[in-house]
């Protein structure tokens, strides 16, 4: 989904319009989802599920905040993690939904990967973004194993090589424009997810952004 630069970018614009306690753990939390590696009984660090008699998939939201809800209360590592899956969801909605990205064509995919190598770097320079982040002490104990392993050497080697400027070339899909209409929004829209968690209202829904599982 999107690319962990672009999650970098939103939680930092976050983190000026809402206060927190730990911005490493925050920031840290909202990339280490890609990190996943299965291994449990969820197997699945973005906690898809199958819904409405297996006709389509969904971030199950509800498990999350049964599984961590208190947590995100005191633990920025596990608000920036859920917020993760709400940009995802969101993000989804937004390529194929408003933008009409199809994966199945051959070759879209690498395209679009080499668009977020492209785009990566003017987001890190508009949003001032720094290669700043360390994995947390001790995560191999925190309570998010419940729901995965997770290959942090892999996801810091790989955070550093999107630092990295490439050369410029032609974009395919993904825009520098939408990475900016994207990440207004998905600001917009977690500010106010947070002031729900935090108010003990309910939060996204899991069904109003379930897609069909034909779908990639």
């Amino acid at each position: 989904m999107a690319s962990s630069i672009v999650h970098l970018a939103i939680t930092n614009e976050l983190s000026k319009r809402v206060s927190f306690k730990d911005l490493n753990r925050l920031r840290f939390g909202a990339i280490v989802v890609d990190a996943g590696a299965g291994g449990n009984e969820f197997g699945n660090a973005h906690l898809k599920i199958n819904v409405l008699d297996d006709k389509k998939k969904t971030y199950d939201f509800d498990k999350f905040r049964e599984l961590f809800g208190e947590r995100m209360l005191s633990d920025d590592l596990y608000l920036g993690y859920y917020l993760h899956l709400v940009q995802d969801a969101l993000y989804r909605q937004f390529v194929y939904d408003r933008y009409h990205w199809n994966p199945t064509i051959p070759g879209n995919v690498e395209r679009l990967h080499k668009d977020y190598q492209i785009v990566n770097q003017y987001v890190v320079n508009k949003y001032e973004l720094k290669n700043d982040l360390n994995v947390p002490e001790d995560f191999g104990n925190e309570a998010l194993k419940q729901i995965s392993a997770f290959d942090t050497s892999r996801l810091m080697k790989n955070l550093d090589a999107y630092f990295i400027p490439v050369e410029e070339e032609p974009i395919f899909f993904f825009t520098k424009e939408m990475s900016d209409e994207f990440i207004g929004e998905a600001v917009d829209f977690c500010v106010k997810e947070v002031e729900k968690i935090r108010n003990g209202e309910p939060g996204i829904d899991m069904y109003e952004y379930a897609w069909n599982r034909a779908a990639v």
